[in-house]
């Protein structure tokens, strides 16, 4: 435990890089918290204190990264479908960035049923954000049509995304402008069909109807002068 004792705190990505040559090696389930403390050269409590689990270091940067994805969106100066496809791409550079963990990072989890869930519930939290986002930049009031075309444009972003990934995980040798062209061409695809959606709810939430109540035996100059006036009162609301 040298380098905790020295007052070096040891890196997220050491740890996560350590825990996975471990469960590669030795099997996850076989592969205890005290084996990794060894490994890392950080104490079994510190790593509880850290992280929680062995499920929690596996995806400890899978957290990192969802963080700066949301920091990212909230500071976006860009239109909201831009947004979200410059997130995704966020995402992904952090997988094609990291091939020593995210690569058997991905066999572990096709070989665990629990992990599977973490990953999931990883990609869920992703999709919220997205739709979250989509709605609240186009306007909508979190219900009703608005937020269904932007549920539906996130949904599409993430599987995009995900076809992309999981192409490049089960054959990381790709070269990586092929990974990013793929990459680009999805986001296109998606931003053809979510475009004229979020656009229709926009120009839906834009139209207001008029009901004009007069009297019967109103002139006509009265009555063109009174719906004039609701007309641009209403445009000023």
């Amino acid at each position: 435990m040298a380098r905790e004792r020295s007052g070096g705190r040891v890196a997220t990505r050491e740890v996560v890089l350590a825990s996975v040559r471990l469960f590669t090696e030795n099997g996850f389930d076989a592969t205890t918290m005290d084996g990794i403390a060894a490994a890392t050269g950080v104490s079994r409590r510190s790593l509880f204190r850290r992280f929680g689990s062995k499920e929690d270091i596996l995806f400890a940067e899978h957290d990192e990264l969802f963080s700066t994805v949301v920091r990212y969106l909230e500071a976006s100066p860009d239109d909201p479908l831009s947004s979200v496809f410059a997130a995704a791409r966020l995402v992904l550079q952090g997988y094609l960035g990291d091939p020593e963990i995210t690569v058997p990072r991905y066999r572990l989890v096709r070989a665990h049923p629990r992990l599977r869930d973490r990953e999931v519930a990883m990609t869920a939290r992703y999709q919220a954000a997205f739709s979250r986002f989509l709605a609240d930049r186009e306007g909508g009031d979190g219900g009703g049509e608005r937020s269904l075309a932007a549920g539906v444009a996130a949904a599409s972003l993430i599987s995009a995304h995900n076809h992309v990934l999981r192409s490049w995980l089960r054959s990381p040798e790709q070269d990586r402008r092929e990974v990013w062209a793929s990459f680009d061409a999805a986001m296109e695809f998606v931003r053809r069909a979510a475009e004229p959606m979020l656009r229709a709810e926009e120009g839906a939430a834009r139209e207001r109807v008029l009901v004009a109540v007069y009297p019967g035996g109103i002139g006509r100059d009265e009555l063109i002068r009174r719906v004039t006036a609701a007309v641009e009162g209403a445009g000023g609301a």
